[in-house]
């Protein structure tokens, strides 16, 4: 593959580090490493390289990420070159969030040890590793089966200047090695990573290696020292970099919001048809010779593509992304004023998420992935109707975006580009979420749920599901609000592992009522129900949401009835997920 180098740069002492990812990678990974791959800044094209280098070996990595989520990591696990992995999210993201199969049969079959951390308490870790401190203190994990499980790397101790408080800490985790993909970088390897940082700036500052670092572009110092505050990553942590275009392909990279016209967005219809070769060995293996195997350089890669496919991502960029996107989308069918249980559910929960800010006087909202981001965003629309403004959050680093129409998933680049602030995960939730002057509402989704609000979302009958993610740190937040179908597998009277603390949950919204818990309850009672238009039709919806729950249910002394959504309700919904993705057909 031909070098990007900048005019005059070639025979620069300082370029000694520039070199191909092929020799980056056999210089720098080892057989037994812990290799930490960022989040935010994908090293897809490196982790591609890693795989080829190792395929059919036994080298059994450690790989330390804040998501095992997207294809090639995917790929790199389930190819059998990882023995463990340190994560706190392991699941398919799109089109919906869903177990992966494949790994969590080599979990069972004892081929893959699943280790499982809260998003910032991970990143915590690996922050504490590069101060060189030890260990750092946290909120997260306390009082989950999550914490108890982490003996040797997670304990509770005394405030040594508070009486009486105790306070998590968690202990240092150091990769060998740490792989980021940013914008641009200049010879000495000083680098601009793409906005929102997410988990990408505390693996490679703790990496006892170093980093080896790819970019679209490797510019000349002066460009550098003109954008000196974008620099994330200084160059004397670089081990090696590497220049390659379309290196987080086919994750997105937020280039435009800074200046830099290297951006592109996320190939959605690639990641689906990496979601659908995952669903056996025989396919995965098919893909992975495809896209991996037979693509022995990045030229290759971008070749397979083709210059269309390319054209497509890298106007996906543009700040205008989401009106292409609804231009394109499918237009709503059926009645403006029919609607699904899930739909019906999603305004419940908006309506609910209104009246908590409204009256509990909260000033920014964190959502994670789903129909509780739809309910928030459409909660934001009903709030700026009334002229109250929010910002909201995500775990991986926007503050103050605003949602857009077309496109449902939380890191697209449309809503990058309307942020009034982009930041990392330590940012968000060490400060504005779980911050001591926390004006913050979160909303999340659970696989269980409990009495008390407790969540579950790791292992259901010591199988793993999907991991905790960062909702076990958003709960930190002043208040906490959850979105979730009902059923009797899925409401329980304790859940059988903690993977989020219900000390801060006070609402709960199903497709079939909403819960509070009242004044200093505990445990929830029923305040208002879904679709009951009579004494006869409630009595019978009191009666079905009794069966599917798994605690005796306690019932306000005064039930509302939830009326259906308005045209107006729906349309605004609809358009923000017109292909139903997250609230069905």
């Amino acid at each position: 593959m031909k070098d990007n180098f900048p005019s005059g740069y070639k025979n620069s002492e300082q370029s000694k580090k520039i070199v191909s990812l092929k020799e980056a990678v056999a210089k720098t990974v080892k057989p037994g490493m812990n290799l930490h791959l960022g989040t935010g800044a994908y090293a897809n094209a490196a982790t591609r390289e890693i795989i080829r280098q190792y395929w059919g070996k036994d080298p059994g990595f450690t790989l330390i990420s804040s998501g095992v989520t997207t294809p090639f990591k995917i790929a790199l696990v389930c190819s059998g070159l990882v023995k463990k992995v340190i994560t706190t999210n392991h699941s398919y993201l799109y089109p919906s969030v869903k177990p992966i199969s494949l790994l969590l049969n080599m979990h069972e079959e004892g081929r893959l040890e699943i280790e499982s951390w809260s998003l910032y308490a991970l990143e915590q870790r690996l922050m504490a590793a590069a101060m060189g401190v030890g260990f750092m203190p946290t909120k997260s994990l306390v009082g989950t089966t999550l914490g108890e499980e982490k003996r040797d790397a997670f304990k509770m101790m005394e405030n040594p200047f508070e009486e009486g408080e105790k306070i998590g800490i968690v202990k240092a985790l150091f990769p060998d090695i740490s792989f980021t993909h940013g914008c641009v970088a200049d010879s000495d390897g000083n680098v601009i990573l793409a906005p929102p940082f997410f988990t990408s700036i505390w693996g490679p500052r703790a990496s006892k290696g170093g980093v080896v670092v790819t970019v679209e572009k490797i510019v000349p110092s002066e460009f550098i020292r003109s954008h000196n505050t974008l620099v994330k990553i200084p160059g004397s942590l670089v081990k090696f970099l590497c220049s390659v275009s379309l290196g987080s392909h086919p994750q997105g990279l937020a280039a435009e919001s800074i200046g830099i016209d290297t951006g592109y967005g996320e190939d959605y219809e690639f990641i689906l048809e990496s979601v659908k070769a995952g669903k056996d060995q025989d396919t995965l293996k098919a893909w992975i010779d495809e896209w991996i195997l037979k693509c022995p350089e990045q030229e290759n890669y971008l070749r397979k593509l083709g210059p269309e496919r390319i054209s497509s991502v890298k106007q996906k960029s543009s700040t205008k992304t989401w009106e292409n996107v609804l231009l394109k989308s499918e237009k709503p069918s059926g009645s403006q004023t029919a609607f699904n249980e899930t739909e019906m559910m999603v305004v419940s929960a908006a309506r609910e998420i209104k009246d908590v800010v409204v009256h509990g006087g909260f000033n920014t909202i964190l959502t994670g992935i789903g129909s509780p981001a739809m309910g928030v965003w459409l909660a934001d629309f009903l709030l700026k109707e009334e002229g109250i403004k929010v910002y909201m959050m995500t775990g991986s680093g926007l503050v103050g975006y605003a949602p857009r129409p077309g496109d449902p998933f939380l890191m697209t680049m449309s809503h990058v580009m309307t942020c009034s602030m982009l930041t990392d995960t330590t940012d968000i939730y060490g400060t504005f979420v779980g911050g001591a002057h926390n004006q913050c509402l979160t909303v999340l989704g659970a696989a269980q749920v409990d009495q008390y609000g407790n969540l579950n979302t790791v292992k259901i009958n010591d199988k793993p599901l999907i991991g905790v993610g960062g909702g076990g740190d958003a709960v930190n937040a002043r208040e906490t609000l959850v979105v979730a179908k009902q059923s009797a597998a899925r409401f329980l009277e304790k859940v059988d592992y903690v993977g989020i603390s219900g000390k801060n949950i006070k609402t709960l919204v199903t497709d079939y009522g909403v819960f509070k818990k009242l004044e200093k309850d505990k445990t929830f009672t029923l305040t208002k129900v879904i679709n009951a238009s009579s004494t006869k039709k409630m009595e019978d919806r009191v009666k079905k949401i009794q069966e599917m729950c798994g605690w005796p249910l306690k019932v306000a002394d005064t039930l509302e009835n939830v009326s259906p959504p308005t045209a107006k309700e729906l349309a605004i919904l609809r358009s923000l997920d017109p292909e139903g993705f997250f609230i069905g057909k």
